[in-house]
């Protein structure tokens, strides 16, 4: 996969692409109809132009909204533009350095007397870190499943019992969902015209994209400092279905980046900061799926200004060290080929945990945990009896990736058929 179809994803999670779908599900429009996307551009860009006359400010997706006093900024953490270092043929650090251009900009526009070193402690504080010891980044990751430990269970548990976020919706005040009568009019008489809608559709019509529209970009005061409204995955979304991106369900989400006492007590030291980065990731990922999204690695990529890689480096390492299963599209809905959480959750079965137990240890669905099991007890039994992996494939109907990962872990927990009947046999199999 080249570079523009690794980032396409991202770059299409968009609030017009995200109306449109909309549009598509709930009124007569195909998917691609050009009609829905003039419709939706034209209400977007008559409400920029009203309410740029009303003084009103918005906080757009991937913007991280800072605020001080009565002093605020929106920090644009990607933008389509940042990508041109690395279609370019360059790396992720080469984009950092334009987001750090183009953030401080957007920084001095609220803060005329904040300096450089202010902005990089808020998008890029590992930059400070990195290099202060006493350990390195890579000593930080636990590289095997640790076992199950209920002290540390009921701290992570506690933690993250407490994310509750409100939904993007509930947040919106009365008057945020309507515009003003004239506006409302003009738009509803260019939509009947455009679309062939009698009045009453079409005024609902408008009236809903532009709801979506302030969900999707809520008002400055609608949010708390160091929150980011974004477009994201929806929990829902059938990826099998929706191949292209473009077209997959989305749901807007507001996550915390940072809190204000986390700010203000940065480690700084490797192993402190990186303890706290991890849990920030975990605390993202669970806001999101909370308000049902899922953040992908590429999204974690461009809040934390910090690689993908590095960043799937780190969810691993605490799923293996907390036994936790952190809400992404690969854990959720089995995209990709991380293999941890099923790590963990065959790991905790083979100890004697029940699904039920693993469900809450994890934070996982039981569906999911049940799922995952029988899946590694089918493999397991085929392997027994030596039928291939691609013939497993066809009868489990699993992919064959699926399979040999599968497979591993029955190498990796077993020394010989021997053990194989044994666990089984403890199970009520009779071999």
């Amino acid at each position: 996969m080249n570079r523009r179809e690794l980032y396409r994803p991202l770059v299409e999670r968009t609030l017009v692409n995200y109306q449109v779908q909309y549009l598509a599900r709930r009124y007569d429009f195909g998917k691609e109809s050009l009609v829905a996307r003039l419709l939706v551009e034209e209400i977007n860009r008559r409400m920029e132009e009203m309410e740029s006359v009303l003084g009103i400010e918005r906080v757009k997706p991937f913007e991280l909204y800072v605020q001080k006093a009565q002093s605020q900024a929106r920090l644009p953490l990607f933008c389509p533009e940042y990508l041109d270092p690395i279609l370019g043929g360059g790396d992720f650090g080469m984009a950092r350095q334009l987001i750090l251009e183009r953030c401080l900009q957007s920084y001095h526009m609220g803060f005329p007397k904040g300096g450089r070193g202010d902005l990089v402690r808020i998008i890029d504080p590992w930059s400070l870190v990195r290099k202060k010891g006493p350990s390195s980044y890579v000593d930080q990751l636990c590289q095997d499943i640790q076992p199950y430990s209920k002290t540390d269970a009921a701290s992570w548990d506690c933690m993250i019992e407490q994310i509750q976020p409100v939904l993007p919706a509930d947040r919106l005040q009365a008057p945020d969902l309507l515009a003003p009568g004239r506006v409302l009019k003009e738009l509803t008489e260019f939509v009947a015209a455009e679309a062939g809608l009698g009045r009453v559709v079409a005024r609902q019509l408008v009236e809903e994209v532009i709801a979506l529209r302030h969900i999707c970009c809520p008002r400055t005061k609608e949010l708390k400092p160091y929150e980011m409204p974004l477009i994201v995955t929806h929990v829902s979304a059938r990826l099998s279905e929706d191949v292209s991106t473009r077209f997959r369900q989305l749901t807007p989400v507001i996550i915390t980046v940072w809190k204000p006492e986390e700010l203000e007590q940065q480690p700084d030291t490797v192993p402190g900061f990186l303890e706290q980065l991890k849990r920030r990731i975990v605390r993202v990922c669970f806001e999101a799926y909370r308000q049902n999204g899922l953040l992908t690695l590429m999204e974690l990529q461009w809040i934390f200004q910090l690689s993908s890689a590095r960043i799937s480096e780190l969810i691993r390492s605490v799923q293996r060290e907390h036994n936790l299963v952190v809400p992404t599209p690969g854990t959720i809905l089995d995209a990709g080929r991380s293999m941890t959480h099923k790590d963990v959750i065959v790991g905790l079965h083979l100890q004697g945990y029940t699904v039920k137990d693993i469900a809450r240890m994890t934070h996982h669905s039981p569906r999911a945990v049940d799922n995952y099991i029988g899946t590694f007890e089918a493999v397991l039994i085929l392997y027994l009896f030596g039928v291939p992996p691609e013939l497993m494939a066809r009868l489990l109907k699993r992919g064959i990736s699926l399979i040999n990962e599968h497979l591993k872990l029955v190498r990796e927990h077993y020394r010989d058929h021997q053990e194989i009947k044994e666990y089984l046999a403890s199970k009520g199999v009779k071999i």
